[in-house]
């Protein structure tokens, strides 16, 4: 059974949180913890592993989003992808 998404003020809270959440979860929906890639980078209280495996994760995601659309079968959410880059070449910069 599929959880309703998170709204952004509870995604938030999520990322506020001082408390270290279940990794693998975060890897299989990414969207579901954090309101843009980019918190992903700047979240301290991931390795940059974490956060690679993270990112990659939403990409692929993304990537088979925006195949979707480009099939006719738009969904609710904007695949993200160009953001989902953008976070993966900042990753590398902090490397």
């Amino acid at each position: 059974m599929r959880r309703e998404r998170m709204s952004e003020d509870e995604r938030r809270t999520m990322i506020d949180s001082s408390e270290k959440f279940d990794i693998e979860a975060v890897v299989r929906d990414p969207a579901d913890y954090f309101a843009a890639p980019m918190d992903v980078v700047n979240d301290f209280r991931l390795t940059h592993d974490e956060k690679q495996r993270i990112l990659e994760s939403w990409a692929l995601d993304a990537q088979l989003r925006s195949q979707a659309e480009a099939e006719n079968m738009p969904g609710k959410d904007q695949p993200r992808l160009q953001e989902v880059h953008l976070a993966l070449l900042e990753l590398q910069k902090q490397k």
